[in-house]
């Protein structure tokens, strides 16, 4: 007997979150979290009704054209059982930051995995303690998102959430052991049992959890069948089942309907907000960086709008994708007003925690992510990049695009990552070439740009460009250039001259007596 009570599965800590009226949290978070009455209407009758609907006189029932008339301003929303559910799935999604497992329990709850709840925790913690202060993040988390949640942290599935269901408590934590004792006071309801075995425990004059986990599960089985035995052991806390984990499938998109369409980008980022947090939490949540997003437009009465958003740097920072959907869509012309948005990570990458050195400031970093994904966003993929040297002797070979980097230098590394989107490197393979003697110009012109020489007594005086003669101040010089014979051989005698208007320039010279202004020393 001793052997089979060590060998019997231990109940797992379980993290439960209950969402009073998820549809209408979720409408109401759709719309920013702005709280206000707010009816769910099924079939034409009010099935639900908040606190502020309910005390203006909507009653569940009522039909929807007197549920306005009780209450103005009444925000009426249309059952939608699927968008429920992906309510739930998203904010299963965020939740995985903070449990290794997290399990949606449709239609209003999700239970995490709380064995981890240390880590939460300063170190010594009580466990209880710890598994309190896991539960006050999950709560801040789901509120962040728009969402308010009740939570029970106790041994099982069924138990942790009959209490965050119907415990009187917006957070409470049951040590092990005393899980009867805490479902005890709780109406039959909270075990959310089949509403046959619960119609007929009630027939026979049962009113809470206690009085179920008084009866003999023998008479309970006569009566009931498996259900009986299996709803008493419940009421005494004992709940052994393991959780399904969920699993995100594909990156994360979240959307929008507009009350009425909308043509100013103010109105659209309003309701862009919370879209971009809740995108970005469940990013953050499976580890994840979004490297582009997409946002889609659909238009009134028909059409869309695609816009590509390349980010600098991935991540799952909400502000600061904000900020580049701000200044894509202040420079965007619809041909039509909005009627919905939709907000997709399209690509995204794992993103480690990342060691900072004593000298890193994360927030300058941060803010030049930001001015580098709004010129991406505004001047499109290719125009960001940096130049990476490359061994040649042709001037304008001399280096090639890649794509630009935000993160801070390191050792053995640099600002420059992979090669850039944009096309081919001007560059090539060659033998390596010597380190050049002289200084070179910080800007050069693609391509070298024809001048015509001006001279005296073999001397030179002044080049014509454009239909204007510069004179030249000084001109020292020449360095010669040359090689790369086996592709394209070049032969360039190169001068620093300093030109009247232009300032200091570079010239060559290609061996037949042609003169081109290649550069400029700024």
């Amino acid at each position: 007997m001793q052997l089979e009570l060590a060998m019997a599965p231990r109940a797992p800590r379980v993290l439960a979150l209950h969402f009073p009226a998820l549809p209408l949290q979720r409408a109401l978070a759709a719309r920013g979290g702005a709280g206000g009455p707010a009816a769910l209407v099924r079939d034409g009758k009010v099935a639900l009704a908040n606190g502020r609907a309910r005390a203006a006189g909507v009653l569940p029932g009522s039909s929807a054209v007197q549920a306005e008339a009780a209450c103005a301003g009444l925000l009426l929303v249309a059952h939608d059982e699927a968008a429920d559910r992906a309510a739930l799935v998203g904010l299963a999604e965020a939740m995985l930051g903070l449990a290794p497992a997290v399990e949606p329990a449709f239609p209003e709850a999700l239970l995490l995995d709380a064995s981890g709840a240390h880590l939460h925790a300063p170190r010594g913690a009580a466990l209880l303690e710890a598994e309190g202060v896991l539960a006050a993040r999950a709560r801040a988390l789901a509120a962040g998102l728009g969402f308010r949640c009740r939570a029970a942290v106790a041994s099982g599935r069924g138990v942790a959430r009959a209490l965050a269901r119907s415990g009187r408590e917006e957070l409470v934590v049951v040590p092990r052991g005393q899980e009867a004792a805490a479902l005890a006071a709780l109406p039959l309801a909270a075990l959310e049992l089949p509403a046959e075995v619960e119609g007929r425990l009630a027939a026979l004059g049962l009113r809470d959890v206690g009085g179920l986990a008084r009866l003999p599960e023998g008479s309970l089985a006569h009566r009931f069948g498996p259900c009986g035995p299996a709803a008493a052991r419940l009421a005494r806390g004992e709940d052994p089942s393991p959780l399904t984990p969920h699993v995100p499938r594909g990156l994360p998109s979240e959307r929008a309907e507009l009350e009425a369409p909308v043509e100013a980008a103010e109105p659209l980022l309003f309701v862009l907000r919370p879209l971009a947090e809740r995108v970005a939490a469940r990013l953050a949540g499976q580890g994840l960086g979004a490297s582009r997003l997409e946002l889609v437009l659909r238009l009134d009465p028909r059409g869309e709008e695609r816009l590509a958003i390349p980010l600098a740097r991935p991540g799952a920072d909400a502000a600061g994708w904000l900020l580049v959907l701000r200044e894509r869509l202040a420079a965007l012309t619809l041909p039509a007003p909005v009627a919905s948005l939709a907000l997709a990570a399209v690509e995204a990458v794992e993103v480690g925690a990342e060691q900072l050195a004593l000298d890193d400031r994360p927030e300058v970093q941060a803010a030049l992510e930001t001015v580098l994904s709004r010129l991406a966003a505004r001047f499109g993929d290719g125009a960001l990049f940096a130049a990476e040297p490359v061994e040649r002797w042709l001037p304008e070979g001399t280096w090639r695009a890649v794509r630009f980097a935000a993160g801070p230098a390191r050792a053995g590394g640099g600002a420059a990552g992979g090669a850039a989107p944009g096309g081919p490197a001007p560059g090539g393979a060659g033998a390596a070439p010597e380190p050049a003697d002289g200084p070179r110009p910080t800007r050069l012109l693609s391509p070298p740009r024809r001048v015509v020489a001006e001279g005296e007594g073999g001397r030179l005086t002044a080049v014509r460009l454009g239909g204007r003669v510069h004179a030249v101040a000084s001109l020292t010089g020449p360095e010669r250039l040359s090689g790369e014979w086996w592709s394209d051989p070049f032969h360039r005698d190169y001068y620093r001259a300093r030109l009247e208007g232009l300032g200091d320039c570079w010239l060559f010279e290609d061996g037949e007596g042609a003169l081109f202004l290649h550069g400029f020393f700024d």
